[in-house]
């Protein structure tokens, strides 16, 4: 079974679509399947209640040999002892759409009188996340 591209690294990214995520989706009859779950219990054998955990740390990847079974308290240790446990803020977290200097920018010309539905169309952004900007519910760590 060979549904994605082969990378360097041996993984085989899931060439459908993916969550928000980055994980492989398969959905049909009202339901959504995790592509990497599928693959393994395809082409390895049963998962029954656990997870399935990629040692490549790669959530598109739907290579076998690269994804083990744990619990739930297997999944936690391997996020933490692959450090992805932190709760980043800003520009360090990987899903960041904008800068600091953005945000910046957004409060200070909001306060000059610019409307929210403006600055979120300047900024690529939803009016609600520049609102949160502004009340200082996002990027509150930004003075």
């Amino acid at each position: 079974m060979y549904l994605g591209k082969k990378t360097q690294a041996g993984c085989i990214l899931w060439a459908g679509c993916c969550n928000t995520r980055g994980y492989g989706i398969i959905s049909g009859q009202q339901k959504v399947l995790m592509a990497h779950r599928v693959s393994f219990a395809l082409l390895v054998g049963p998962i029954g209640e656990l997870f399935v955990l990629h040692r490549c740390d790669n959530p598109p990847c739907i290579n076998p040999s690269h994804l083990f079974l744990g619990t739930h308290r297997d999944n936690q240790e391997d996020k933490v002892k692959k450090g992805r446990n932190a709760h980043l803020k800003g520009v360090d977290n990987g899903c960041s759409k904008i800068t600091e200097e953005q945000v910046k920018g957004i409060r200070r010309c909001y306060s000059e009188g610019e409307t929210l539905q403006a600055l979120a169309d300047k900024n690529g952004l939803s009016k609600s996340t520049v609102h949160q900007i502004i009340k200082y519910k996002s990027w509150s760590h930004i003075q």
